[in-house]
């Protein structure tokens, strides 16, 4: 097993890695990385060299393109797998923009994480829906069959580290949190499905590819 010091290092030379790199996915890969170390090593922020001893708890968003909205109601969906694995808590603002709430670091890197899953799952489904318009099939609730596979697929592969490497929402993110929302309103999310198992399938084929491709299990 590698010290103490040098785990250190290597988190701190990542984390470097992801704040100054014009490859976004190489800085969110890197990040994840040292996400996934600190959790292991059980390391906080405090422990690195050059790192404030204050951890902010903030809101970052992600707002869906105007053109993706046919298929933007499973956004809550992935949002919450993603929130679960990133140590943060989600919402939705005037049901349109998604929410993640948490540790400045936890929530920067949950909101491009699900920024990527989710159009990726649009392309995915919309190409899927297309190839099954034109075999003659009926195409009612394709998409959201899709994309719920899709998305457990996206949940086998990132609970596996979850459960590993015992994640869970820090307390003051807790309660933070029960204060921020103590005034949010609940609202009723469906989805309309078709009974196409293939679509399911293959969705959620897909769905742990893109996450496996992605690096998201660090």
């Amino acid at each position: 097993m590698e010290n103490r010091e040098k785990i250190l290092k290597k988190i701190e030379n990542l984390l470097a890695l992801a704040g100054n790199n014009p490859s976004e996915n190489e800085a969110i890969s890197a990040a994840l990385k040292a996400q996934e170390l600190m959790a292991k090593y059980n390391i906080e922020l405090t422990d690195l060299e050059g790192k404030s001893l204050e951890q902010n708890i903030v809101e970052e968003t992600y707002a869906p393109k105007p053109n993706c909205h046919y298929v933007r109601k499973w956004r809550y969906t992935l949002s919450q797998i993603i929130a679960k694995n990133f140590c943060c808590k989600t919402y939705s603002i005037n049901r349109d923009a998604i929410a993640f709430y948490g540790y400045e670091k936890d929530a920067k890197i949950a909101v491009e994480v699900f920024k990527f899953l989710f159009e990726t799952g649009n392309k995915l489904a919309n190409r899927y829906y297309l190839k099954c318009k034109k075999e003659g099939k009926n195409t009612k609730g394709v998409l959201n069959t899709y994309l719920v596979g899709f998305c457990d697929g996206i949940k086998e592969v990132l609970d596996k580290q979850c459960t590993a490497l015992m994640i869970v929402v820090p307390k003051e993110v807790e309660e933070a949190y029960a204060e921020h929302s103590k005034n949010f309103k609940t609202f009723q999310n469906s989805l309309i499905t078709s009974s196409d198992g293939r679509a399911y399938s293959e969705g959620k084929t897909d769905g742990k590819a893109t996450a496996t491709a992605r690096a998201l299990e660090g």
